[in-house]
């Protein structure tokens, strides 16, 4: 996607290279972070943000909300 994006293209076949920047080599959609389909990669993001959330009851929304702010 990176590649891409650097050589000025205007379409992908999955997303809209309009709405997207490279900031040090990581490629952002929409000022996220773009995660690849990767289930190990996306398994990783969700343990950073749990291990980094108190445990309580609200929990799984918590997580979820620090992921969607940066991914």
């Amino acid at each position: 996607m990176i590649e891409v994006l650097c050589n000025e293209a205007q379409h992908h076949n999955k997303i809209s290279l309009v709405e997207c920047e490279e900031h040090e080599n990581h490629l952002y959609f929409q000022e996220r972070k773009y995660v690849l389909n990767s289930d190990k990669l996306r398994l990783h993001i969700i343990q950073l943000a749990h291990d980094s959330v108190v445990n309580d009851h609200s929990e799984r929304a918590k997580s979820y909300e620090l992921i969607s702010q940066v991914y």
